[in-house]
């Protein structure tokens, strides 16, 4: 027995694959044995249909009908024809993964956005160009598809540069167009995420659905379901899966998966109990009417091929195999679920020695692949090497962190590290944000770029207060102590030379490295152990910092970190510039002469204050450029900002304010941060000139040069 033939009489069975998946023998085995249907992961998505080069070479003759590509869906569509298994199309429209200049006049980005005729003209073809491709090469192939992708924002249609050039109907039109060009045996589906909140559900029934089914342009809704060990409530979800079976769509359960950050058996047992009784409410529900579900997708194949890894910044096991295509107990969980009846559950019966031993005797059978070792190699697709490692570390045990407006978050540290066990020079990335955030385009991005020099990077997401209720006073020189304390003691685990431990500030950030700097012999753990470990770290590299509580400092950073009435002594304590002492450790700064924001003054303060004192020092200022340029390299440029791991303080304090659970947060500080966080305006220019690339983008080849040359 295996997941497709229980499933059979009740719905199909399928799992995403990655371009990885697809070239490694053994995983398509395991899809075809036991799963029915499958969906590509990323490479279906738009931004892999539309040809980049071909539009922008000749954009007149592409103004209307964008040309497209189909080099990275193919091995996809040949593998589900070969095989003769079904597969989902994901997705037409989004507003992710789909490339600006896409919306621009001439398919260039640094134009203005095109018109809604233009946009209407180029949404109609690139679908009729998409389907009719699929429609004529593989009859029969995908059996649904998702049309649009994630429109509904926190009570309200998404803005996007879908809604900028065509309009809020922009998915009514995309409807219109996927009908018109799809083969009348595949459904048009709508698809979405947290589902089964009621005031999502409530807009997306109200909003898109009914005047989809109004002019019969759509035959399902999809839930995506990232499911999460203590959300959502199984009445809730259950409740949500027949009000939109109500509406009498097929439903599909299309991104099915549940984070566990714990690999324990207990943890695992538990995901196992959770995965049951969620398959339990899928099978009620078509047993009993309530709800037509035609398609269950899990959402990856192993738990190393997740995606919640990278999203979540730590491991996850979410999945219903592992390693080499071994099932977990959560498999043998789903099955009973199907094979069970009325019987007692064997999940319930499962003991903690042999967790999979009920199962078995409950007459399933045991999954044992005997797969090729050479399966499981990459074939046909090039390697890229080893896979960095990734890791997470709180740096402060229980109990000892304490700052009141913390709402469950812990200092810490996320690692990434080279494959091998070389000890490697180290950096330490602090991100700046005002005292109000760690902002993740200040995290990420210059981690890997001092990754790709060959250190071992981590980036530190210490005490911030996006409320600007609670002064952080000493919480994050505290906290980035702690850090390179704690870096050095766990040197063996993190592959590194604790003599070559570098600090690397942004804005707010610059601040707390540099207040490190200068007050590093004054900081006393919490735990005596610490102390006997330096923070001192060996160099300083501050990112046009704030320094000064003075004439030129930033008031936004100092009231966040002092509050409204500092005394005399603290603004003189964290006015950096005079506090620079003879043991100051070697500092590299680099800021532009335009910045806006934090005045170029703070870099000339500390760089005469250095002077004064004799501590080697190079200084940069580069005469174009506003603040916040973080790394100023092409990712930076195409507007990619990195993990948003940083901002997990920032988020949790956001939500409990909305939810009335703030420390001390004013009612105007209140609705500036409900409009700020949910107000569903998410989409910004970037408005930042990409020449600037060409001189402050030398900024890092030249900390680079100072990180390797004399600083003695």
């Amino acid at each position: 027995m295996n997941l497709k033939t229980a499933y059979e009489p009740y719905f199909k069975i399928g799992a995403a694959i990655s371009r990885v998946n697809l070239h490694t023998k053994a995983h398509m085995e395991l899809l075809t044995d036991q799963f029915n249907s499958f969906t590509c992961e990323n490479d279906m998505k738009p931004m892999y249909y539309l040809d980049k080069d071909l539009n922008k070479a000749d954009p007149d003759k592409y103004n209307l009908e964008p040309a497209l590509t189909f080099e990275n869906a193919i091995p996809y569509l040949e593998f589900a024809k070969e095989h003769g298994i079904a597969m989902r199309g994901h997705t037409l429209v989004w507003h992710n993964q789909t490339p600006k200049w896409f919306f621009c006049e001439n398919y260039n980005e640094h134009f203005p956005l095109a018109s809604r005729d233009t946009m209407l003209s180029r949404l109609e073809n690139y679908i009729k160009g998409v389907l009719t491709f699929v429609q004529s090469n593989y009859p029969g192939v995908i059996y649904a598809w998702d049309v649009v992708n994630e429109i509904v924002d926190e009570g309200d249609f998404r803005k996007s540069l879908w809604t900028r050039t065509v309009g809020n109907d922009f998915f009514i039109k995309a409807f219109e167009y996927a009908r018109r060009y799809v083969s009348d045996d595949v459904d048009l589906f709508y698809n979405d995420y947290e589902t089964a909140l009621d005031w999502k559900k409530d807009f997306i029934i109200a909003n898109v659905l009914k005047p989809l089914i109004d002019q019969k342009l759509v035959d399902g809704m999809g839930m995506q379901s990232h499911l999460l060990m203590d959300h959502p409530d199984l009445d809730d979800y259950k409740k949500a899966i027949e009000s939109y079976g109500a509406l009498g769509l097929k439903i599909h359960i299309t991104e099915l998966d549940m984070h566990n950050a714990n690999p324990s058996d207990e943890s695992m047992h538990r995901l196992a109990l959770r995965y049951r009784d969620f398959f339990k409410i899928y099978l009620d529900a078509v047993r009993s009417g309530k709800a037509n579900i035609t398609s269950v997708t899990f959402w990856n194949l192993r738990d190393e091929d997740s995606w919640l890894t990278g999203f979540r910044r730590e491991t996850s096991y979410p999945l219903l195999f592992k390693g080499k295509c071994e099932a977990k107990e959560a498999y043998y969980a789903v099955l009973s679920a199907a094979l069970s009846g009325d019987r007692a559950d064997s999940a319930d019966a499962a003991s903690s020695e042999d967790p999979i031993a009920a199962y078995i005797s409950d007459g399933i059978d045991r999954w044992a692949p005997d797969y090729p070792e050479a399966d499981y190699e990459l074939q046909g697709m090039p390697q890229n090497g080893p896979r960095m490692r990734i890791q997470r570390d709180n740096i402060w045990k229980d109990g000892e962190y304490t700052y009141e407006a913390a709402y469950g978050f812990v200092p810490n540290v996320f690692a990434y590290l080279h494959p091998d066990t070389d000890k490697r020079p180290c950096m330490l990335v602090v991100p700046g944000g005002g005292y109000c955030m760690c902002c993740s385009h200040e995290g990420e991005l210059p981690a890997m770029e001092f990754y790709k020099r060959g250190m071992n990077v981590l980036v530190l997401s210490y005490t911030t207060d996006i409320t600007m209720s609670v002064p952080l006073k000493r919480q994050p020189l505290e906290d980035i102590s702690r850090a390179v304390r704690f870096i050095r003691k766990n040197a063996d685990r993190y592959c590194i030379d604790p003599d070559n431990l570098y600090i690397m500030g942004f804005s707010a950030g610059g601040h707390v490295c540099g207040s490190l700097a200068v007050h590093f012999d004054d900081v006393k753990d919490i735990d005596p152990a610490y102390n006997e470990i330096s923070n001192r770290p060996t160099g300083v590299i501050l990112s046009y910092p704030v320094i000064t509580t003075g004439e030129y400092t930033h008031k936004e950073s100092v009231k966040a970190l002092l509050g409204d009435d500092p005394t005399d002594e603290e603004l003189e304590y964290f006015s950096l510039e005079k506090q620079v002492k003879g043991n100051t450790p070697p500092c590299f700064i680099w800021q532009t002469q335009e910045d806006g924001l934090v005045p170029v003054e703070n870099s000339y303060l500390f760089a005469m204050a250095l002077r004064r004192h004799n501590v080697p020092f190079a200084h940069y200022v580069f005469p174009r450029g506003p603040h916040g340029l973080t790394i100023a390299n092409d990712t930076f440029f195409k507007g990619w900002s990195g993990g948003d791991y940083s901002m997990e303080q920032t988020m949790r304090a956001a939500f409990s304010v909305k939810e009335g659970k703030g420390v001390n947060v004013s009612e105007q500080r209140k609705k500036e941060l409900i409009e700020q966080f949910f107000s569903g305006n998410e989409f910004q220019e970037n408005g930042i000139d990409m020449s600037l690339k060409a001189d402050v983008g030398l900024w890092s080849d030249l900390a680079w040069a100072w990180i390797c040359g004399d600083k003695a």
